[in-house]
């Protein structure tokens, strides 16, 4: 709280007499109106920043991501994928669906935060992967609410993409080079944990090769 200061002597603040003046306590008074203000707005902010990083935290991928093992509640991981490039199709695996790595082809799926309305050719896919790119997809009877909100967590962002996988097991999976996670909803946080985690992440066979310059089209 704010205080009046007196001068001694002073007739105009007669501290010396021992009586205050009404002027006096009405400063003190309204000077104290603001300082009360002051202190319930920083509780306020206090507690909305608390709520923010509680949020954040929520959504937050663990501090440290360990490549060869889950990070994610509930993520599969897969180890002693080959890297090799190959032309034409490849017969990858009946599980997982999408693949989670493997042989692939020369040429990568661009994943400048594309969102493709067709399914893509694995080959290319999974040659996006070893980039370090997250590809989240989703089952044609996937709820589009889901669809729509993890939709925004990809379009625009380097290293995603999204598109649809006729015969994947779950609603949505989301998939990084040797990782996969299973989703019932789009909008569990455990998606953007994932993202957050994988996208460039310490999986990724190539660190910094590109996500763009491959094929366009699905």
């Amino acid at each position: 709280m704010f205080r009046v200061r007196r001068r001694a002597g002073d007739p105009q603040h007669p501290q010396h007499t021992g009586v205050r003046a009404p002027g006096a306590r009405r400063r003190a008074a309204w000077l104290a109106v603001p300082a009360a203000v002051v202190v319930l707005a920083a509780g306020a902010v206090a507690s909305a920043t608390s709520a923010a990083d509680r949020v954040r935290g929520a959504d937050a991928a663990p501090e440290r991501i360990d490549p060869d093992a889950a990070n994610i509640r509930g993520e599969k991981v897969y180890r002693g994928l080959g890297r090799e490039h190959r032309s034409g199709r490849i017969a990858y695996p009946a599980r997982p669906v999408p693949p989670v790595g493997g042989p692939h082809n020369p040429v990568w799926q661009n994943a400048d935060g594309a969102v493709y309305d067709r399914p893509l050719r694995n080959e290319h896919a999974v040659h996006s992967l070893e980039h370090g790119t997250v590809w989240v997809t989703y089952a044609p009877d996937a709820p589009a609410s889901g669809v729509r909100a993890l939709r925004k967590q990809v379009e625009g962002v380097p290293y995603r993409m999204m598109s649809p996988v006729p015969k994947q097991g779950a609603p949505f999976e989301l998939t990084a080079w040797g990782h996969q996670l299973s989703l019932r909803s789009g909008t569990d946080k455990r998606a953007a944990q994932f993202l957050e985690a994988y996208t460039q992440g310490p999986q990724t066979p190539e660190a910094g090769a590109p996500a763009t310059g491959g094929r366009k089209t699905p």
